[in-house]
């Protein structure tokens, strides 16, 4: 039997239950969310004092990623988590060829962006935005961050091995959501608020909040289910 790909659609509201849903999921182990979203952040804060170390922590990112939504995978089914399933990604061979595919498709897709980014900051010196320009780079910026927001554990929980398939579904499922995601951006971002006066806060609560509410979305945005070959000539995500 083959598996079709479903992307659901999400109430409004459905921001507000991701992060209710992750603030009781945290309150579990919270040591164990904060050493996992800080050592995931470090690596890329490393990356970013280097070239060839912010390649090697692009290459890594998804796998530390996978191995974050592991770990909140288990903790919803009882399981008591270490630090170590945090890395258990990166000893699976079936999902290290998708995974720095998408790496490397992600920093493709972030030299254009840059370029955009360095050309405004210049424009923003001189003291003439290119409006036009502007719209594009947020247009541009949307859509990559769309395509990979649910990409990881799309390859990973999925098993979908082909590029394109996993960022037309990461796409299409923030297309779909757009609403209840605004709001859940918007509710993240009064929560990163309130981290500015401390950042020890947004530290040790916030982000690593965020990061398992998110990755609740995913569980709610997507499933499987069973299709015959009729209904395979119509494509392969049935929305």
């Amino acid at each position: 039997m083959k598996l079709q790909l479903v992307v659901r659609r999400a109430p409004l509201n459905a921001g507000l239950k991701w992060l209710q849903q992750g603030w009781l999921l945290f309150k579990q182990q919270p040591v164990l969310w904060i050493q996992l979203v800080f050592t995931i952040h470090f690596c890329s804060l490393l990356g970013a004092l280097h070239p060839l170390l912010g390649i090697a922590a692009a290459l890594l990112n998804p796998f530390l990623t996978a191995g974050l939504y592991s770990c909140i995978v288990a903790r919803q089914r009882g399981v008591t988590v270490s630090f170590g399933l945090l890395f258990q990604p990166l000893k699976e061979p079936a999902c290290r060829a998708i995974f720095l595919r998408l790496a490397a498709a992600n920093m493709l897709c972030s030299i254009p962006l840059t370029l955009l980014a360095s050309e405004l900051f210049i424009q923003w010196q001189a003291g003439a935005i290119d409006w036009w320009l502007m719209l594009g780079l947020v247009i541009a910026l949307s859509l990559v961050m769309m395509m990979f927001a649910y990409a990881v554990a799309i390859a990973y929980f999925l098993r979908e091995q082909r590029l394109f398939a996993i960022l037309q579904a990461s796409l299409m499922a923030c297309w779909r959501n757009v609403q209840p995601l605004t709001l859940y951006a918007l509710l993240a971002m009064a929560l990163l608020s309130t981290g500015f006066p401390t950042l020890l806060l947004t530290w040790l609560l916030v982000l690593p909040l965020l990061s398992i509410s998110f990755f609740l979305s995913f569980s709610e945005f997507f499933a499987l289910a069973p299709v015959n070959s009729e209904q395979e000539q119509a494509g392969y995500f049935e929305v």
